[in-house]
């Protein structure tokens, strides 16, 4: 059994030990000398030895008597003194927790005139410090998203209105060649509104959306995802192996888009099917998305989930946001997201959540 002490007790004891032991050591040893001087007295003047019992008997008494004073000033020094170094040391302990919890009010009070209130003011000075930066932060994270906003909305309806047109366009033109570069044109509206669209969902979730979380059939999610890419002419590809019964999860809708995503991205980067299995975990579901493609290398493994990153962007449709969003969902229902390598080849996307929030 590991006895855990605090670190009062710890320097109480140390402190106490260094001061009591050496006072023992050394008032044993005078005892010994004194028993050993009255012997030795005692035999050179032929003086019988219970003569001197009376006084070795005294002496003996006198030192325990003093020992123990010794022990009681020791151990009420020893609080004292434990509690000027550690008290301070709690606060700043204290003082350090809630900062790390975002808690910037808490200035711990540390008076000793010695180094620990040098630390205590260093340590007021570095909070302010921060609580400073995290509020200009705040106002700039608070400015980036109005901007986003506004362009994001903006853009969108300078976009409906050239994708309405193109599209007017295209049904009254004739001639094939016009025809072909206006449905590139479409095509593209189309994408700049994914990237306008990923950039809104990914700085509301940035922002702390409240999740608005109902028990839902997770087999009946991956029907609804595998439904969306039928319409693509991509459903063929996706094939589901799912437990027999429901697997219900406290879920908010937005963890479609986790597997919508994931599976996007599986679809691009193979060329065979993607294979999407779901397991009960008891506590967890745990929801994996099997690609053959070219793999990912271990030093990539965690930069893919990292904004406008992709392995390969040559011939690759996508924004690079796919990922980051799927993680950033993952997260809000305290689940995990990570990739590890198919075999023989292609990667494996692992996701896990809890079946209660």
């Amino acid at each position: 059994m590991k006895i855990k002490l605090s670190l009062f007790h710890k320097a109480f004891i140390l402190f106490v030990l260094l001061s009591i032991l050496p006072l023992l050591v050394v008032g044993t040893r005078i005892t010994l000398l004194n028993f050993q001087t009255l012997e030795q007295i005692s035999q050179e003047m032929d003086i019988p030895p219970e003569v001197f019992r009376p006084m070795f008997e005294m002496t003996l008494h006198e030192g325990i008597t003093y020992s123990f004073y010794v022990i009681i000033i020791v151990v009420i020094v020893a609080i004292f003194f434990t509690a000027s170094i550690v008290g301070p040391i709690e606060r700043l302990r204290e003082a350090t927790r809630r900062v790390s919890e975002g808690d910037y009010s808490y200035i711990p009070n540390v008076n000793t005139g010695d180094e620990l209130e040098e630390l205590a003011e260093a340590f007021k000075d570095m909070a302010e410090k921060l609580q400073r930066t995290m509020q200009e932060l705040e106002v700039a994270n608070n400015q980036k998203r109005v901007f986003l906003d506004i362009m994001c909305h903006d853009l969108s309806n300078y976009l409906s209105i050239i994708g309405g047109f193109t599209t007017l366009l295209m049904e009254r033109m004739d001639d094939k060649d016009k025809r072909e570069i206006l449905k590139i044109i479409n095509k593209n509206v189309l994408k700049i509104e994914e990237v306008l669209e990923n950039a809104r969902r990914l700085a509301r979730l940035e922002k702390g959306t409240a999740l608005e979380l109902e028990e839902r059939d997770l087999k009946e999610i991956l029907l609804s995802v595998q439904e969306v890419f039928s319409q693509n002419n991509e459903g063929g590809r996706v094939k589901l192996n799912l437990p027999e019964g429901a697997l219900m999860v406290e879920v908010d809708e937005l963890i479609k888009d986790v597997f919508l995503n994931v599976i996007s991205n599986a679809l691009k980067y193979s060329k065979d099917e993607v294979v999407v299995e779901a397991v009960d975990l008891g506590e967890r579901v745990r929801v994996t998305v099997s690609d053959y493609g070219p793999g990912i290398p271990d030093e990539h493994k965690q930069a893919i989930f990292e904004r406008f990153w992709r392995l390969d962007k040559s011939g690759v449709r996508g924004t690079g946001l796919g990922l980051s969003i799927a993680k950033s969902i993952v997260e809000l229902h305290n689940g995990k997201i990570w990739v590890e390598d198919n075999s023989p080849h292609g990667s494996v996307f692992i996701v896990e959540l809890p079946k209660r929030q």
